[in-house]
């Protein structure tokens, strides 16, 4: 199950700071993070196979992560790529306004979306009613795979380990990783019937890289990702440092 807290304004040096798994099945053709060929102000992985991406940013500040929600049933035949909801929001289509009317033809989603000084929620898809659209406002706000208001365990886990963490100093990117490492159960989760362990170390399905992008109030932006392949083996590093235009 995919995993990730986003600090929003939480920090007075770091306006955002980002840890992330994403879990998926190893046989899905991914690239990992770069600068994209074809949009080169876009720093993110890529899906192989759909084309979109599970999280991105762009030189200028604007950031997007989905997560899937299999509580929700699958879109019709030819359904749209959840992955293309994060290209569009950085490409600058107006992905709020369209999803009102198409979030139906997706399957069931959740996004975090970030321009500037705003924080965006968004909930939807296939079976998911209405849309939803949030503002969180400053603080810790995480994602899994299940509504935004139903976190499991290890994402209540990961929120508090974020907050604890930043409230203790500058973030430690090395730090905010091993907490994504971690290959054992989170306290209180034995009996929630779901993985419980933050790393989800399987053979045909698993994380396949763990992110952190931290941006400072200067602007400065580091964002570092490690790769990973079936049960948990180590698969390379990517890591970029970069000033946001402004």
């Amino acid at each position: 199950m995919c995993l990730l807290s986003l600090a929003f304004n939480a920090h007075p040096d770091f306006p955002l700071v980002f840890v992330g798994n994403r879990d998926e099945y190893h046989a899905r053709p991914t690239a990992a993070a770069g600068w994209w060929e074809d949009a080169d102000n876009i720093l993110g992985g890529r899906d192989l196979e759909a084309g979109g991406t599970w999280l991105a940013i762009s030189k200028t500040g604007r950031f997007g992560v989905v997560t899937n929600r299999p509580d929700l049933p699958a879109p019709e035949q030819h359904g749209l790529s959840r992955g293309e909801l994060v290209t569009g929001w950085l490409d600058h289509t107006d992905t709020l306004t369209r999803l009102t009317e198409q979030h139906m033809h997706y399957g069931g989603f959740s996004l975090l979306l970030v321009e500037q000084n705003n924080l965006h929620l968004v909930t939807g898809g296939n079976g998911a009613g209405k849309l939803t659209t949030d503002t969180p406002g400053n603080g810790v706000t995480g994602l899994s795979n299940t509504a935004p208001g139903q976190p499991w365990p290890k994402l209540t886990w990961l929120n508090q380990q974020l907050a604890t963490h930043l409230s203790e100093g500058e973030p430690d990117p090395e730090f905010l990783l091993s907490l994504l490492a971690r290959t054992e159960p989170v306290p209180g989760s034995a009996s929630h019937g779901v993985p419980a362990t933050p790393f989800v170390a399987g053979e045909q399905y698993g994380t396949r890289c763990s992110t952190v992008i931290t941006i400072s109030r200067h602007g400065e932006c580091d964002f570092v990702e490690r790769s990973f392949g079936s049960g948990g083996t180590e698969g390379g590093e990517s890591a970029y440092s970069f000033k946001l235009d402004t």
